[in-house]
């Protein structure tokens, strides 16, 4: 398809592409066959036959095959447009899922949204209208001239003269118009992002009273994006009026009387004026289309752009069908890093530079440091949703990059600091980690996370609604809900993103408990902030400006004097000050 990116159309897409464009077409010929037989009965009817009583059946067909072709015509459209929007909706689906959170985490997810939304919607129109009118618009001036000419050459020279006139208004028209609508667009997506900000933030937005000046801004927003939309429906207005009580009804009136003056002289009979007069007509079919579709095009347009820009987006990762290890199933993997260097796109500086680690079977690794050491971009790397630079990471000596990204992640099970609770069940949410999992399996991993309790008690059971984002559970109770989904993973290896540090002391208690029968026997990477979850690891890691700084068990670390060190100094310090002032 001329001028569209081939992942935004489907062969389905161009199917119906097709058989609109035929039926449009072939809507040409029979409505010129139509008023020409007209025509001829008005002839016979001055010469005193009754000519059209004789041809009714094929002016009835005639007039049959019209509807039915026009109907073909809109139904070719809008199955080519509905095509169209779900496949470019998968598409943007597919790309969001190659991304992945390392790198979405840099764009606004109302832009993304919206765009997925309200702009394919846009492409309704740019698919159903602008890829099979444009086309019809072209022919039908074609058509009308060749049967005027036909007919009467000095009125096809009239009308012939007349054609060019509205491309060239189209056009003169054009940039202005795509300025405006993709200025349009933009103003849209901001909009739309910052409203979902403001509903998903609004607890936030309540506690520091800036509900009202939140309000004002985006009324302020909304007011510039109806000032844009303004602008575009004046000029679709502008053409409007212009093509249709300008360029349709001169057309007409020209056809007219150049016909009756061509009468007059004896070079045309009646039934050949009236033909020719609602061929004329048709002219004015083609003005609008050529509207219609532009107006269309110009927003579709924008949209189409926009979407092949966020495909053209390159994943942070490669996939690849890969390997496996011989590693025996459920038994975790050797994982090594070997000179990882990484560094965000845009960024100065590596967040990772030039890291070497191991993490062996059924250890206990912590990981710390302060923020922006490079901890959370440790995690995504292991993950696969970013790749390193430079360097490689091996599972039981075999690169990632060799492995499949779904083996990778069948591996590991993570439970982060502000775990992603959907909107749905309790049950909803267990089955994101095993899908086929049964009833009894999903209370199973409730009573080992501690919640059990908390789901019994409820009347709905596992079909109790865990609200938007979780937001009807309580911190701890979110945070056993994750645990219970990596339960139910049993992943041989784990990371936890320092689960414990938003809750209070008793909640702690039961989430360390189960915390112990998630992490049992298993390979167990420990993002650390609070100094005190750490006491029980084999190792402890201690990161500094994206660099492996120190590496041993406490009592090493403790007493080479370094970093780790300095950071339990530190926290006594503060302990004794507050035991001294508790006094």
């Amino acid at each position: 398809m001329i001028g569209v990116d081939d992942r935004l159309v489907t062969p389905a897409t161009m199917k119906w592409v097709r058989i609109g464009l035929l039926a449009g077409l072939a809507t040409i010929p029979t409505t010129i066959l139509l008023y020409y037989v007209l025509g001829l009965a008005i002839d016979a009817a001055f010469a005193g036959s009754n000519l059209l009583r004789n041809w009714m059946l094929l002016f009835a067909g005639l007039v049959l095959l019209k509807a039915a072709l026009a109907w073909i015509f809109r139904t070719g459209q809008f199955r080519a447009s509905s095509e169209a929007k779900l496949n470019v909706r998968d598409q943007i689906y597919k790309q969001v899922v190659k991304l992945g959170p390392g790198l979405l985490g840099k764009r606004r997810t109302g832009e993304i949204a919206n765009t997925a939304t309200e702009g394919v919607e846009y492409l309704d129109y740019y698919f159903s209208v602008y890829f099979v009118q444009i086309w019809v618009a072209i022919a039908i001036p074609v058509f009308l001239v060749i049967a005027i000419f036909s007919i009467d050459w000095v009125v096809g020279l009239w009308m012939l003269a007349g054609v060019p006139l509205t491309p060239l208004f189209v056009g003169s028209s054009a940039r202005g118009f795509r300025r405006i609508s993709k200025a349009n667009e933009e103003v849209k997506n901001r909009n739309a992002s910052a409203y979902l900000d403001s509903i998903q933030g609004m607890a936030t937005l309540k506690m520091f009273n800036q509900g009202l000046r939140r309000g004002q801004q985006m009324e302020a927003d909304n007011e510039k994006q109806r000032k844009t939309t303004m602008k575009l429906l004046l000029v679709a207005q502008a053409q409007f009026i212009l093509l249709e009580l300008g360029f349709a009804l001169f057309s007409t009136a020209v056809a007219m009387g150049v016909s009756l003056y061509r009468y007059s002289g004896g070079y045309m009979t009646p039934g050949e004026v009236v033909a020719v007069v609602f061929m004329s007509l048709e002219f004015s079919r083609t003005l609008l289309l050529i509207g219609e579709f532009f107006f269309a095009g110009a927003l579709g347009r924008e949209v189409a752009a926009e979407v092949v820009k966020f495909l053209d987006e390159e994943a942070p990762v490669t996939s690849a069908e890969g390997e496996r290890p011989d590693t025996p199933a459920g038994q975790a993997a050797e994982i090594e890093f070997r000179s990882v260097t990484f560094t965000y796109p845009g960024a100065n500086d590596a967040a990772i530079k030039n890291l070497s680690l191991t993490l062996r079977p059924n250890e206990t690794v912590a990981l710390i440091g302060k923020s922006g050491s490079g901890k959370t971009t440790v995690t995504n790397l292991l993950l696969r949703t970013l790749d390193p630079q430079a360097g490689h990471i091996y599972f039981d000596g075999v690169q990632d990059e060799k492995l499949s990204l779904e083996w990778i992640r069948e591996q590991i099970a993570l439970v982060p600091q502000d775990p992603f609770l959907f909107y749905g069940t309790v049950a909803d949410n267990l089955r994101i980690a095993r899908d086929d999992a049964s009833d009894a399996e999903l209370l199973a991993a409730l009573k080992d996370a501690e919640l059990l309790d908390f789901v019994e008690s409820n009347p709905a059971g596992l079909d109790t609604m865990v609200g938007d984002q979780g937001m009807a559970l309580s911190g701890g109770q979110a945070q056993r809900l994750a645990i219970a989904r990596a339960i139910l993973k049993d992943a041989p290896v784990v990371i936890l993103d320092e689960p414990t540090s938003q809750i209070d002391v008793e909640t702690e208690a039961l989430l360390n408990k189960a915390l112990q029968r998630l992490t049992e026997n298993k390979t167990v990477l420990l993002i650390a902030h609070r100094l005190s979850t750490i006491e029980q690891a084999d190792r402890i890691l201690v990161m500094h400006n994206g660099e492996l700084s120190e590496s041993g068990t406490r009592e090493q670390l403790l007493a080479s004097g370094g970093i780790y060190a300095s950071m339990i100094s530190t926290k006594q310090a503060i302990e004794r000050q507050e035991a001294k002032h508790a006094e």
